[in-house]
């Protein structure tokens, strides 16, 4: 098996860019990690779909990943096609980490050696992921929908409504929707700082 040595990295839901990593992210760092080198459209769709990974390839890479603490990573691995790099780990659902550059280029040229490894997996449906909103922003989306499926005052709901688009509104819950989808960018820093007070207040 090949691996790679002495990485650090920081799996989450979600594929953050090194710049977005949190000083509260469980960072691992990894004395080694298997690597393997994939179809493009294996890779891609092990990061934009949610995946069942076959028992075979989890039984090849099972406390195969090791950190300097000495302990084990059940299941985890980094995956590149020869142009692009990612880690992966994997319990019920596959967590990502960006590397940082130099590793990412290290993983794509000691690829260059090695032959395309058939990874087997089932997709079970595609994956709600933008990978053009930072961390940030995601976080504000998720923030902003929980908030309005929990709200039940129409008062309330009409009350930010008014905050926030300056009018009223005959069905606000539906407005508030339709805004969003299609106007998000331009709103969804008011409405979140107006749910977030009003989430305090509650």
């Amino acid at each position: 098996m090949n691996y790679m040595y002495d990485v650090l990295l920081n799996f989450n839901d979600f594929p953050y860019d090194i710049f977005e990593w949190n000083k509260d992210d469980k960072i691992n760092h990894i004395r080694k990690i298997p690597l393997f080198k994939l179809k493009t459209a294996d890779l891609s769709n092990l990061i934009n779909k949610n995946v069942r990974l076959d028992n075979d390839f989890l039984n090849k890479i099972y406390k195969k990943t090791e950190l300097y603490n000495k302990k084990n990573l059940d299941y985890a691995f980094i995956a590149t096609d020869g142009k692009i790099a990612f880690a992966f780990s994997y319990n019920t659902k596959l967590k990502y980490s960006q590397l940082f550059l130099d590793e990412e280029e290290e993983a794509i040229n000691y690829s260059l050696n090695l032959n395309f490894y058939d990874i087997k997996y089932d997709i079970i449906n595609n994956k709600n992921i933008d990978l053009l909103k930072t961390r940030n922003e995601t976080y504000m989306r998720r923030f902003i929908y929980s908030q309005l499926k929990k709200i039940k005052n129409k008062d309330k709901l009409n009350f930010i409504f008014l905050e926030c688009f300056n009018k009223k509104s005959e069905d606000v819950l539906n407005d508030l929707y339709h805004e969003l989808e299609n106007d998000f960018e331009n709103i969804y820093y008011k409405l979140y700082k107006i749910l977030k007070k009003t989430a305090i207040k509650r």
